[in-house]
């Protein structure tokens, strides 16, 4: 744990001397973490961070507020539309559209990609990266992030944990198992900044933490406060502290912050931001941080209705690809 603190307390201060060597991200991604729940389970990890840096807590998943689409729109940049991934379970092959990880390894930076679910490998091919593992095991997955940091240089590192999506599903979102499996994905990550820090490259890494969906009951499909909101944290060099962020960041933000730290183009990140607000040279005025509008009817009838538009317009985006390239 005195190690833990030491890290959280070298993330915070990553921004108060210019980095040294040349930027990194560290995406992490907790499967749906409610953004309330980090304030209730032990999380002191990601607490730091957040005091730390910046930070908002009710971040926008898109619709549908599900694994796969969601994730699809963080390491692509895109909204569910035109990155067309709108199914949960596994799909063979791999995305279409371009992601953080094409971007940063056309670029020859040393990429690493760990998930808990192997859905995701559709995101990112076996052998494609430098560093790809996918495990079921929340402590497994970050045994090998840390070995990999340790034997490898890599410029760009996703991890995804499984928990405490699992839980919430079998116990319950906010259960005592719930808040449990969080504690243990900010243990599991407090190990993975032990691992940057010993490399001596914590200093000029961009920590992004945050997660895909949240959950209600025992699911999570809603357009609903509980199913959409998620946590967003930045911090690392160049990040202010303490600062709630006004601006409404959403899924695919992460994509465009996360390539512009790296000095990578964003283009391909269409329909994201890049968190500009986060910085600490940006002159931010006094704001409550705003709540995100839902549909004017939230439930299960906004989702249901939007599900046969979004097939058609995936379907008319793929046309329009298809004919501009013939």
């Amino acid at each position: 744990m005195l190690v833990t603190l030491l890290v959280v307390t070298a993330a915070r201060q990553a921004h108060a001397a210019p980095a040294a060597g040349p930027p990194r991200v560290l995406l992490v991604s907790c499967d749906g973490l409610r953004p309330d729940a980090i304030a209730l389970a032990d999380t002191p990890v990601m607490q730091g961070l957040i005091a730390g840096g910046s930070y908002q807590s009710k971040a926008l998943a898109e619709l549908p507020p599900v694994t796969l689409p969601n994730h699809t729109s963080m390491v692509t940049g895109l909204s569910v539309p035109n990155h067309g991934v709108l199914f949960n379970s596994f799909m063979p092959g791999r995305v279409q559209s371009q992601t953080i990880f094409d971007v940063a390894r056309s670029a020859g930076l040393g990429v690493g990609f760990f998930a808990n679910k192997g859905k995701l490998a559709f995101l990112c091919e076996e052998g494609s990266v430098e560093a790809w593992r996918i495990t079921g095991d929340v402590d497994t997955l970050a045994a090998e992030v840390v070995k990999a940091i340790a034997t490898m240089d890599l410029r760009l590192i996703f991890v995804h944990f499984g928990e405490p999506d699992g839980a919430g599903h079998s116990k319950g979102w906010m259960s005592d198992a719930y808040l449990a499996q969080v504690g243990r994905d900010d243990a599991a990550l407090g190990r993975i900044l032990d691992a940057l820090d010993a490399k001596g490259v914590l200093k000029q890494t961009l920590v992004i933490v945050m997660s895909d969906h949240g959950g209600h009951g025992n699911t999570h499909f809603l357009d609903i406060p509980e199913d959409r909101f998620i946590p967003f944290i930045l911090n690392g060099p160049g990040i202010a502290a303490g600062r709630v962020l006004c601006e409404q960041v959403r899924t695919m933000d992460a994509a465009a912050t996360a390539l512009d730290f790296l000095g990578l183009p964003t283009e391909s990140a269409s329909d994201a931001k890049v968190v500009t607000e986060a910085a600490e040279d940006h002159a931010q005025p006094q704001c409550i941080q705003p709540v995100p509008t839902l549909s004017p009817d939230c439930g299960a009838l906004p989702t249901l209705l939007m599900a046969p538009l979004m097939v058609l317009l995936v379907l008319r985006g793929r046309r329009y690809r298809h004919d501009a390239g013939a």
